[in-house]
């Protein structure tokens, strides 16, 4: 039996540009086929009445924060615009 990663990505958001850096990796490691799905991440913010954790100050700033270390553990590049 194959296996298969569905990717779901809007690359407005740094969390899924991050993770898309280590699909290659996962992939080779498990032996699956990395199926990307774009989507409008903001279209599901406004369906499910939720909010982009950088617009809450406590969130926000913790997040950025995640995000490089992320960035620096992984060595990938991140310039957050």
């Amino acid at each position: 039996m194959s296996k298969t990663l569905e990717y779901y990505f809007d690359f407005g958001s740094p969390a899924a540009y991050l993770a898309s850096t280590q699909l290659n990796a996962l992939a080779a490691d498990t032996g699956a086929t990395v199926l990307w799905r774009p989507m409008l991440l903001g279209g599901v913010f406004v369906a499910t009445g939720n909010h982009s954790p950088a617009s809450v100050p406590a969130k926000g700033n913790y997040i950025f924060r995640d995000f490089a270390r992320f960035a620096k553990r992984y060595g990938v590049p991140l310039k957050i615009n």
